[in-house]
């Protein structure tokens, strides 16, 4: 399959890029800095990598890029992707997350190919906000009530997509992946600065783990196994429709923090430390995979102990290079 993918050089773009590889897929893959980062270079080597700018570059490039190329799939997943950062940048972040995809899905339509291409829009399930409890876990009917410019953007971008598969015929899927985390993910998101800081007490640099509100319960999955959930919505999605991807399991962050001081060398010291704490935060949000389960045969293989290992191996790894 010859696939074409936004924000390639980010956390999730790249480890999409080798799933999409080792499925025998040819990739292209766009971004800002036209780069990929120093820990993908190895993916460089199989991937060509174009710079464009979906909001400050003409969107008649992209659609000849997308003549060019003639992509079977699209994977959008280009985003401002942090809830907390877009509190302090609204505008940018629906900017982005919004305009984005607007730029995005004209250009699929101006390229004029004959047949459209597969488009898998990667939302969130950050836009459900916080669900009444006749509604957790969360399935694709629960309402969208996003509280935050990240989850509403992202809602907004997931409408956008099926007015364009109504109006335009546009061969749409939104996918709303719930939390997840892996190796090389970022420490601006929780589990991975658990893990950093695990490391960093590990390693003598820090005397002990921070942590904000450890009572929220999230649905964590391995990024390795959400990538692999998108390219089956490629192939076996159903245009016009939204699907949920979700482990279906609560982890309590008190639990995440117990099981990643348990797989350290050495004992470690947590402390609430108040800054930590968001002044919006939802006490529980948990997925209804079931029908990307029923439709794909998507179900997650990580468990998330091995997902916390790996994250701890990539971290040291990161501390020895």
């Amino acid at each position: 399959m010859r696939a074409l993918v936004t924000g390639v050089s980010g956390f999730v773009g790249g480890h999409l890029s080798e799933h999409l590889f080792a499925s025998g897929d040819q990739v292209v893959g766009i971004s800002k800095s036209g780069r990929w980062p120093a820990d993908l270079a190895e993916i460089g080597r199989s991937a060509r990598i174009e710079r464009f700018d979906l909001l400050e570059d003409d969107p008649a490039d992209l659609a000849a890029l997308i003549r060019r190329k003639q992509p079977e799939a699209i994977y959008h997943l280009a985003a401002q992707s942090n809830p907390q950062a877009s509190m302090a940048d609204p505008r940018g972040t629906w900017a982005l997350n919004l305009g984005g995809a607007l730029n995005l899905l004209e250009a699929v339509k101006a390229a004029g190919l004959e047949q459209s291409p597969r488009i898998v829009l990667v939302g969130s399930g950050v836009c459900y906000g916080s669900p009444a409890p006749e509604h957790v876990p969360v399935s694709e009917s629960c309402p969208l009530r996003p509280n935050n410019p990240y989850a509403a953007s992202k809602a907004a971008a997931d409408l956008l997509g099926i007015q364009n598969h109504l109006t335009d015929k546009l061969d749409v899927v939104v996918v709303r992946p719930f939390n997840h985390a892996g190796p090389r993910q970022s420490p601006r998101y929780v589990l991975a600065t658990l893990a950093q800081q695990v490391v960093e007490v590990e390693q003598g640099r820090k005397e002990c783990v921070e942590v904000g509100n450890l009572e929220v319960v999230r649905d964590y999955t391995d990024v390795r196994d959400v990538v692999r959930g998108y390219r089956m919505l490629a192939e076996r999605g159903r245009a016009g429709e939204v699907y949920n991807l979700g482990s279906g399991l609560g982890l309590k962050l008190t639990d995440a923090v117990r099981r990643l001081t348990e797989l350290a060398a050495r004992p470690i010291e947590v402390r609430v430390d108040p800054a930590r704490v968001r002044p919006v935060d939802l006490p529980l949000l948990v997925a209804d995979p079931s029908k990307i389960k029923a439709e794909t045969g998507w179900a997650p293989i990580y468990s998330i102990d091995q997902t916390l290992k790996d994250m701890l191996e990539s971290f040291r790894g990161a501390a020895r290079s």
